[in-house]
C-alpha cells in the first residue's frame, strides 16, 4: 500500500503523460490508437529498464517480474475502466433527466 504523499506523486506523473498524450491527439492530430499504441510501448520499455537497472539477474528474475507487472497493470486497468463507466453512467443519467 502507499502513503498519500508517494499516491499524489504519482498521480501527477501520470496527469503529465496524460495531458501529453491529450495533446498529440487534440493539437497535433496523431491517431488516438497510436498514441495509445505508443503510450504502452514506452510503459513497457521503460518497465524493463526499471527491471533491469534494479536487478542483480534480469534473466533469473524476468518471468517473476512480468507476473508482478501484469498484475498491477491489471488492477490499474480495471480501476480506470470502473471509473470510466461511472463517469459514463453518470452522462448518460444526466442527459436522460433533461
Amino acid at each position: 500500500m502507499m502513503n498519500k504523499d508517494a499516491a499524489v506523486q504519482l498521480y501527477k506523473i501520470a496527469d503529465e503523460f496524460i495531458n501529453l498524450a491529450n495533446d498529440m491527439v487534440t493539437e497535433q492530430n496523431a491517431d488516438l490508437q497510436n498514441v495509445g499504441s505508443a503510450l504502452r510501448y514506452a510503459a513497457a520499455r521503460f518497465t524493463a529498464h526499471e527491471t533491469a537497472y534494479n536487478s542483480k539477474d534480469l534473466a533469473a528474475e524476468k518471468d517473476e517480474a512480468i507476473k508482478w507487472f501484469l498484475n498491477q497493470y491489471s488492477e490499474m486497468l480495471e480501476e480506470n475502466f470502473d471509473q470510466h463507466i461511472a463517469h459514463y453512467t453518470k452522462l448518460a443519467e444526466e442527459a436522460e433527466s433533461h
